[in-house]
């Protein structure tokens, strides 16, 4: 029932935005975004690109609309052939030589999110598909795929595996899959359904062999998962009211909805005004002053889904309305507003103009103050003023403001303002060589803005932009993760000259969809995105040395893999944030061959001469803890440079050291 309501609002409203008459029309100066230099980032004109390495399509946006246009272009790959086999601007080609001789391209569809205008495909040029040469000595599993087919949500990932002669193996395996790295609970079948949290994620799979529980092989990582091809999202907006005078603020308020249950995109969601059908504004609320009496008025909206594809919708708007003068005699609140910066912890204060035609001076004005977060709305206060509490600083959360004017002789309509509450979200790959944007919701203006770890050994700035309300891109080098890996990463803004200061704002990139290659760690205020590179590590000429494990790592593991190492504690460091993993000897060499595979715990030899390597860049505090080594079937401890038998009781860090299939 509630769908065919929806569909008959949606045909109303878009029948709304038509060209029922001359006023509806949109700016004849916008015209179609174009793409240029088109290419692929790191591939010279005409060379090959091998099985298994990563592809990366880059272009320039170029639009001239009215106001700025914003970039909401599709990237996509095809053959020469014309077949479409990932959607995304980065592709990993698959390493088993299945598009090797094969040539591929990278395409863009420019598409402004200001106006709605779509350009002329371009591409880069071909390149070809070499193959590569991969021997493989122990069992492999394998997720099986069609190079021609992306993997996209709620499709169903199946598995194969052989011994090193192709055979099927005569062993018992469970599976543990991975999402980016990180163990999905739950799930330790020979296939997986691709759900909505895997959307633009790598998904792996292991092996772990029952009888010695030891994991024995991974396979490689899938491409980006696709969304699922399902219905665009519309919008049901709330009709603006009927009597619209000099000194009101008009807001764009909308119910969200999605038949594929996907969840909105708050920062892409787009809004737009239209005063005699020229497009005046992109701000969710309009204030209405003299200029645009007698003129007719409408505000459109356009959604965006987080997840699933198509990601937008049409652009709905509302019926349009004429702005009327002030009546005379009845008291108005004009140029309402919220000043202040919408931080927790800040001060607000509603301002408006009174004004009463016949100089009737105002007495006592009622004030209203509420935070809306979703479709809910809570009444806050009743004074002039606001403090922001803990809790009224999340996604999506706005405030509102309202004033009802009173003089001694009547009392006049309510004005609202409503105001975004401060947001940051992020989005990029946590990884070396990748890069993090940040889009900022509710922030006031400001001088400076910079990049800060929660590294409390290295406060000085990541990256720095010196441009009035401007973000810099960061951009992960080869020498920052070290100040950064495993740590929170937090965006300052100051409102001066100068940085670092108690009066700068910074808050903590959280963790969110649009955030790939990263772990989650607890801070103060909810979950936070952090970089968690070089996890594993080449040595020896055939063996992968694994970072010191955390006490925060452990305690995302699924239940039942927690429950096999009873002893595991967490270890607190001197002067860090960070947490340490321990356990006794024989727990934590389980715990190595379980989730890493053989041999187990380091030995004296790899510790001592890998271990504390600064080209690793894992933090300081993990390594200088007191470790457990192996030698074949003992345990020791290095106290002054000497071997110590290991107490079987006590517990230690450990390093696990596992082979490279």
């Amino acid at each position: 029932m509630h769908r065919y309501v929806y569909i008959l609002l949606l045909t109303v409203f878009i029948t709304a935005c038509g060209s029922g008459d001359g006023n509806s029309e949109q700016q004849k100066v916008s015209k179609p975004p174009k793409a240029t230099n088109v290419a692929l980032s790191g591939i010279e004109q005409g060379d090959q690109i091998q099985s298994g390495q990563e592809a990366i399509g880059q272009y320039k946006f170029n639009s001239t609309s009215v106001p700025p246009g914003l970039d909401a272009s599709i990237g996509y790959w095809e053959t020469e052939a014309g077949m479409s086999i990932h959607r995304g601007f980065k592709y990993r080609i698959p390493k088993d030589n299945s598009l090797a001789g094969i040539r591929i391209r990278f395409c863009v569809i420019p598409f402004n999110r200001a106006d709605r205008k779509a350009g002329e495909k371009a591409c880069s040029k071909y390149v070809l598909i070499s193959p590569i040469y991969f021997n493989d000595t122990n069992h492999l599993v394998k997720i099986l795929s069609n190079a021609y087919s992306p993997e996209e949500v709620g499709s169903e990932l199946l598995t194969f595996v052989v011994d090193k002669d192709g055979e099927a193996p005569n062993e018992e395996f469970t599976y543990r899959w991975l999402r980016d790295g990180q163990i999905i609970p739950n799930e330790n079948q020979a296939s997986y359904w691709l759900t909505v949290d895997d959307e633009g994620k790598h998904i792996s799979v292991c092996i772990i062999d029952l009888t010695t529980e030891t994991l024995v092989s991974c396979s490689e990582e899938t491409n980006a998962i696709n969304a699922a091809t399902g219905t665009a999202p519309f919008v049901v907006i709330k009709p603006l009211p009927t009597q619209v005078e000099s000194g009101n603020t008009l807001v764009l308020d909308y119910e969200f909805v999605d038949f594929d249950n996907d969840k909105e995109d708050i920062n892409m969601t787009s809004f737009s005004w239209f005063i005699d059908g020229n497009r005046t504004s992109s701000d969710q609320s309009l204030h209405i002053d003299d200029s645009m009496l007698d003129k007719k008025i409408k505000g459109c909206v356009t959604p965006y889904s987080l997840t699933g594809w198509p990601k937008s919708g049409e652009m709905i708007c509302t019926e349009e309305v004429t702005v009327h003068a002030i009546p005379d005699g009845i008291p108005q609140a004009m140029n309402v507003a919220i000043s202040g910066h919408r931080f927790e912890g800040e001060r607000l204060q509603g301002t408006y103009d009174y004004y009463e035609s016949n100089s009737v001076p105002e007495t006592q004005s009622v004030y209203r103050w509420s935070i809306i977060h979703g479709d809910i709305e809570k009444d806050v206060s009743s004074e002039p003023y606001y403090r922001l509490q803990a809790g009224d600083e999340a996604k999506g959360n706005k405030i509102r403001f309202c004033v009802t004017p009173q003089n001694s002789h009547t009392q006049g309509l309510p004005r609202c303002v409503t105001e975004n509450i401060a947001w940051l979200d992020g989005a990029g790959e946590l990884k070396e060589g990748g890069e993090i944007t940040a889009t900022l919701t509710g922030y006031p203006e400001f001088r400076q803005s910079y990049w800060l770890s929660t590294n409390k050994s290295a406060v000085f700035p990541l990256a720095i932009s010196t441009e009035p309300n401007t973000i810099s891109r960061l951009l992960i080098g080869p020498t920052l993760p070290s100040f950064i890996n495993l740590r929170a990463i937090s965006l300052c803004v100051s409102f001066d000259n100068e940085i670092l200061n108690s009066d700068d704002v910074c808050r903590e990139l959280p963790a969110n969809h649009k955030l790939t290659r990263s772990i989650t760690v607890k801070g103060d205020s909810g979950y936070h995105a952090a970089m968690n590179i070089n996890k594993s590590v080449n040595i020896d000429r055939g063996y992968y040395l694994h970072r010191p494990e955390t006490w925060a790592e452990f305690r995302t593991l699924p239940v039942e893999m927690k429950e096999k190492f009873r002893s595991a504690e967490a270890s607190s460091l001197a002067n860090s944030d960070l947490i340490g993993l321990k356990m006794t000897p024989q727990d934590a060499d389980r715990y190595c061959r379980l989730k890493f595979g053989e041999p187990g715990i380091a030995s004296t030899y790899i510790y001592k001469r890998y271990a504390n390597n600064d080209n690793y860049n894992w933090p300081e505090e993990l390594v200088e803890q007191e470790f457990v080594t192996k030698e074949l079937n003992d345990f020791f401890v290095i106290k002054n440079g000497n071997l110590v038998a290991a107490d079987s009781h006590k517990k230690y860090a450990f390093e696990c050291v596992s082979l490279i299939p």
